[in-house]
């Protein structure tokens, strides 16, 4: 995590892609031995393992990537970490990337006896540089960290941007937290913004608030409580504790209003063509963030918990000047 201040912390995320890979359907859609891959998926795991093996036996990397992920989950066959390490070599040689990247998991979670994480950042690197995704966030972690290879935030910079230029959301949030602080980077507040709202918009959480973060200050971009408050909101929602600490800071510098009907809809969006998300009663105080077409956006809590929605703007009333 990085530290911004006692009340706003930006941070880095750092998955969990390498704890152990668990096997499924769509992992398996890479198979180009067909027969098996019907047999895998109407629940034949054996029929599926036969067919993949004569395949992987000829060469095929495809197929020897399969059982691999079989024998590692244990899928119609007794779970076989040596067994799964060696039919991925076989295919990570054949340059079957997300078998270089599963082998590199496999290293990495030391559940292999005798062969080090160096080993995985090759196999990593061979992966990231033919445009791996997965990889390349996996190099940046490493880098980060310095595990397997020496630190290096530069270079993890590198691999956090490669991914996060192809939608890695995790990527996209690492490297402008890395921006942000100057981190193996030349500090760039812009850059910062640009990505953590590529990642925000995407749902992520971490991002929303290191967002919320940049609009409260002003750094690379005109400070904005508004929309400050909004970011906060949809990470605190998500259960960022750090957001939803955040956000009151915020609400300081917002009007204050009051409902002043009897009982209100409050809307998802901005008209009565919209749900109705809750019910607010006569004195109940919102924060306004901003207006469009006569209705409000507001800021409010229900039930304690952070809440957005739109209100007509008829039916609040002003609690303070600004």
């Amino acid at each position: 995590m990085l530290q911004v201040d006692n009340n706003m912390r930006m941070g880095i995320w750092w998955g969990v892609a390498w704890l152990g890979a668990a096997l499924s359907a769509s992992s398996l859609v890479y198979a180009n031995y067909s027969t098996g891959l019907a047999e895998y998926r109407k629940g034949n795991f054996a029929s599926a393992i036969h067919e993949w093996r004569m395949e992987a036996e000829r060469g095929d990397g495809e197929s020897q990537f399969a059982l691999g992920q079989m024998y590692e989950a244990g899928s119609g066959v007794r779970e076989n970490l040596e067994e799964a390490y060696k039919w991925y070599r076989l295919a990570a040689d054949n340059e079957v990337l997300d078998a270089q990247v599963r082998l590199a998991e496999l290293l990495l979670s030391r559940r292999i006896d005798g062969r080090g994480v160096e080993d995985a950042v090759e196999w990593l690197e061979r992966a990231a540089t033919n445009g791996h995704i997965d990889a390349q966030f996996q190099l940046g972690l490493l880098n980060l960290e310095g595990y397997g290879t020496e630190e290096d935030a530069a270079q993890a910079a590198r691999w956090f941007e490669l991914a996060a230029e192809q939608g890695h959301i995790s990527a996209q949030n690492n490297i402008g937290s890395m921006y942000e602080s100057g981190r193996g980077v030349e500090q760039d507040f812009s850059r910062a913004f640009a990505y953590f709202t590529q990642a925000a918009r995407q749902g992520d959480p971490m991002a929303q608030n290191n967002l919320g973060a940049l609009y409260a200050r002003g750094r690379g971009v005109e400070r904005n409580h508004a929309w400050a408050v909004f970011w906060y909101t949809a990470a605190a929602r998500s259960g960022n504790d750090v957001a939803k600490g955040n956000i009151q800071s915020s609400l300081d510098y917002l009007e204050e209003s009051s409902i002043a009907a009897t009982r209100v809809n409050v809307r998802s969006g901005a008209g009565t063509q919209y749900p109705s998300i809750t019910q607010l009663d006569r004195g109940e105080s919102v924060y306004v963030l901003g207006e469009m077409e006569e209705w409000s956006q507001v800021y409010f809590e229900n039930s304690g918990e952070p809440q957005l929605g739109w209100i007509s703007s008829r039916l609040l009333q002003s609690s303070n000047a600004y």
